[in-house]
């Protein structure tokens, strides 16, 4: 997907993001940045969910998963093998939907236009996702190495 996709505040917060992380090749990655961008936004999303007693489990759920995107997405761009890239994003895709439940349990905590925008934002990973996916499978035939 191009660029341009990207959210008017998720290129504004790429732009305050540390050289220590935009140097890296994987920043070049629009999966990865929205991924990131995901956890940077989630963050405050868990910390109201989590102020209320009985929520705390999903928003515990809820950062452990949103974490677990822009995690995943480094370790299976990491590996040498397509079937380890592959299976690796694999886990990133199925987290990416497990946040969608995560944030459906916490509608009633989460205003309106906050979930809308997760939501739009967990869809727009899991394009980006299943693109790169793509993507990879169609690069030669099974067990063939891929440059990291």
């Amino acid at each position: 997907m191009a660029r341009d996709l990207a959210s008017a505040e998720q290129l504004a917060w790429e732009r305050t993001c540390s050289r220590a992380i935009t140097s890296d090749v994987i920043w070049k990655l629009d999966a990865y940045r929205s991924a990131l961008f995901l956890l940077h936004v989630a963050r405050a999303d868990v910390r109201v969910v989590g102020a209320i007693r009985l929520y705390e489990e999903a928003a515990a759920q809820m950062i452990r998963a949103v974490g677990s995107v822009s995690a995943n997405i480094g370790e299976g761009y990491s590996r040498a093998t397509r079937a380890d890239r592959l299976r690796i994003l694999g886990y990133a895709l199925s987290s990416v939907r497990e946040c969608v439940t995560w944030y459906l349990a916490s509608c009633d905590v989460l205003d309106e236009a906050t979930v809308d925008s997760r939501l739009t934002l967990l869809a727009r990973n899991r394009a980006l996702l299943l693109g790169l996916i793509r993507s990879i499978r169609e690069r030669g035939g099974p067990g063939r190495d891929l440059e990291p």
